[in-house]
């Protein structure tokens, strides 16, 4: 049903900007339609005579410095492996968007939308609404880290997400305020944008492509996850499916972990397994442009939730983990076979 309902917003959105009717999903559809209603929207007639063919658009929310070829020995961040490994050298720039678009001549597309959700939907509904592109037929990639409870997740794993949830709406007080539940907190009823489910066919894809990929690690990830109990945050890393919760604060703690996974129930949406910061505005967005039944979240974990134990939070947050670089390649290594199988398919 999910897929119908973003079919129907998408030619909605499309007969409202005069643009032609779409076909079905999964077909070769004209472009022309889309074309014009971009340009509509963004005053600009003249740069729609030959948009850039998107089959693949990949975000990532940070860098760690200027984009370049990588040198031997430079540490990527979130976009530096895409960057490299599908050669996007071409960039446009989008007003209003946090980077340039960088692409190929293959349909592989990427920006870094910059962290937090104001950033990521800022960015992405202005990369939609640009001339420069056709995003008629594409499919949408997150690719990035994150952190995870050390009960579903460990260093360097990666999580396909089945649902995208948001920490931020809801009621939120202190308990030197008045009594509370144990998580001092009430979620707002009826509202069913608070959560995601993302669609099950890509999921699937993805994970079943998932088994194929070797996932790197390293030797200070291996010995951190040693002073964790949990059995699963002891282990290698490994490829599940879980839903992400994504919140504009860094929380961090066992508290806020419970309260993590009590949002996820209420909203009944799985298993909390990853939180991040930019998610659930990439799929509000995509939903109001009818494209969220085309959008794969792909999140690695580059950190725990929580402390082990004999630590404190403040020594958690600062610690050297060995998880960032992991789970930065680990995250390219999963996303890469995915994004190569959606170019592969026939349109």
């Amino acid at each position: 049903m999910s897929g119908k309902r973003n079919a129907l917003v998408r030619r909605q959105f499309l007969k409202a900007s005069g643009a032609t009717a779409l076909a079905g999903l999964a077909g070769c559809l004209s472009s022309a339609g889309s074309q014009e209603a971009q340009a509509s929207l963004a005053g600009d007639t003249d740069a729609v005579e030959d948009p850039v063919d998107v089959k693949v658009f990949v975000l990532a929310a940070f860098e760690v410095a200027k984009l370049k070829k990588r040198e031997n020995g430079d540490a990527p961040g979130e976009f530096q492996l895409w960057y490299d490994g599908y050669d996007l050298t071409t960039e446009a720039d989008v007003p209003g968007a946090f980077a340039p678009v960088y692409y190929n001549d293959e349909g592989v597309a990427g920006t870094i939308t910059g962290i937090g959700k104001s950033n990521t939907a800022g960015s992405l509904s202005a990369i939609l609404r640009s001339p420069k592109f056709d995003f008629e037929d594409t499919y949408f990639v997150t690719a990035g880290i994150s952190g995870s409870p050390p009960s579903v997740g460990t260093l360097g794993s990666v999580f396909v997400s089945e649902a995208v949830a948001d920490w931020d709406l809801l009621h939120r007080w202190s308990r030197a305020d008045g009594p509370a539940d144990p998580h001092a907190m009430m979620l707002r009823p009826h509202r069913p944008d608070h959560a995601f489910e993302l669609n099950n066919d890509l999921v699937e894809r993805a994970s079943t492509l998932a088994e194929g990929v070797t996932l790197t690690d390293s030797e200070r990830a291996k010995e951190y996850r040693a002073l964790y109990d949990e059995e699963v945050a002891q282990s290698e890393p490994f490829v599940g499916v879980g839903t992400t919760l994504c919140g504009d604060t860094y929380w961090h703690g066992e508290t806020f972990s419970a309260q993590a996974q009590h949002i996820v129930d209420e909203y009944d949406v799985g298993t909390y397994a990853t939180t991040e910061m930019e998610d659930f505005a990439t799929a509000t967005v995509l939903k109001r442009y009818g494209l969220l039944d085309r959008y794969v979240s792909i999140r690695s974990v580059s950190n725990f939730d929580q402390p082990h134990p004999g630590q404190t939070v403040e020594e958690s947050l600062a610690a050297d983990s060995g998880g960032f670089a992991p789970s930065v390649e680990n995250v390219y290594r999963v996303g890469s076979a995915l994004v190569d199988d959606l170019l592969d398919r026939e349109c």
